[in-house]
């Protein structure tokens, strides 16, 4: 049974090792980067199978307009278990139906997003970072 949380905290070497199993493109050769990821953002839920770190989704919301949904990664053994639904779904009831969920999807999960009720958005723009 996953279990799913939006107190635990996590360390860096978790969520590097959770980057890496997952696929997610993160700098996962800077764990101070990595550190500062979790502690400057204001929302972490987190999913597990039992001590195991198995899913995040993490990011930033002003708590009254819009949510930035920054990561959402799952374990590669546990993809395609509706964890990843469950962590936005929570966030999102957590948020209230007021706050509007955002994202820049990777490439290769393109297609994942509006599955879970997210609308495609052509409206968007950004300055790239350098990695």
């Amino acid at each position: 049974m996953i279990n799913y949380s939006a107190t635990v905290k996590i360390s860096s070497q978790q969520l590097i090792e959770l980057f890496e199993d997952s696929g997610i493109q993160r700098p996962t050769n800077d764990k101070l980067r990595v550190s500062r990821m979790i502690n400057n953002a204001n929302l972490l839920y987190t999913a597990w199978d039992g001590e195991t770190l198995v899913g995040v989704a993490r990011g930033f919301s002003d708590q009254a307009y819009c949510c930035y949904l920054s990561d959402l990664a799952i374990k590669k053994d546990y993809q395609k278990q509706g964890i990843g639904q469950q962590l936005i779904q929570k966030i999102h009831s957590d948020l209230g139906p007021k706050i509007s969920l955002v994202l820049t999807a990777a490439p290769t999960a393109k297609g994942y997003y509006p599955k879970v009720g997210f609308e495609n958005i052509d409206s968007g723009f950004k300055l790239a970072r350098k990695y």
